[in-house]
């Protein structure tokens, strides 16, 4: 990984870091990652400018355990698609003949490693308001569990749909009034799926898209949970009070 690509990433986890560890509110944290998806633009941007040059990096795979949360993957898929990626899961058998689950992310270095962290920050993110949510709320534990993972399903639900909605934005439509966009982001969005499609064909892996089914336990907690998703701001004014987190 070239000197350039270390410090973007760096630059990227060092905002990660600090919107966890000072504590940002919903909104303060998602500026983080709006800046964090400017800051990955950038970088693929003028990348695409270089042509048949090793410091552009090859598609690649990277596979991490995950759980079986449903919830998870809305987040990962999405998140994926935003940052210059795709993901896949399966499942294989660990040293223990274990059945485990595992997402691989697909893309460049650079952009898996982004993939992955925001995927994770996402995720923590919507545990966080679970968290909050119930904290003073009465009931048996198993209640509780149950509505918590309602609550949790349709944060995550909402928030994918809104992640879709800012990739779909930024790749906006395939053609303007008959005419191929001709350069941009939107382009660079189609040419690496390309890439990456082309990636799959040539290790043997075949995609296909499937409606995923899930009960709701409790749909007042699914509902609210859903709301909450709204406080998730993707793309929030940065102020002056917030400005702090965002000055590296």
């Amino acid at each position: 990984m070239t000197e350039e690509k270390q410090t973007i990433l760096e630059r990227i986890q060092k905002l990660l870091r600090m919107s966890k560890e000072n504590g940002a509110s919903e909104n303060e944290a998602m500026m983080a990652a709006e800046r964090v998806q400017k800051l990955l633009q950038e970088h693929n941007l003028s990348l695409g400018d270089i042509k048949d040059n090793e410091s552009v990096e090859p598609i690649d795979k990277e596979s991490y355990d995950c759980t079986r949360d449903k919830w998870h993957a809305f987040i990962r898929s999405s998140t994926a698609k935003m940052y210059f990626c795709t993901t896949y899961t399966e499942n294989k058998y660990d040293s223990n003949y274990k059945k485990v689950k595992v997402v691989t992310f697909v893309g460049r270095k650079s952009n898996t490693i982004v993939a992955k962290e925001m995927s994770d920050y996402f995720i923590d993110t919507v545990n966080r308001l679970a968290e909050e949510e119930f904290k003073t709320v009465p009931g048996s534990r198993s209640d509780i569990n149950r509505m918590k993972q309602s609550f949790k399903m349709g944060c995550a639900a909402k928030l994918s749909n809104r992640i879709m909605d800012k990739y779909r934005e930024l790749k906006g439509p395939d053609h303007y009034h008959g005419i191929p966009n001709p350069e941009g982001l939107p382009v660079l969005f189609r040419s690496e799926e390309e890439a990456i499609k082309e990636f799959l064909k040539n290790i043997g892996v075949s995609l296909s898209s499937r409606s995923t089914s899930y009960s709701i336990k409790d749909r007042v907690a699914y509902g609210r949970g859903s709301n909450k998703a709204n406080d998730i701001g993707l793309d929030t004014q940065i102020n002056a009070n917030s400005r702090r987190y965002l000055s590296c």
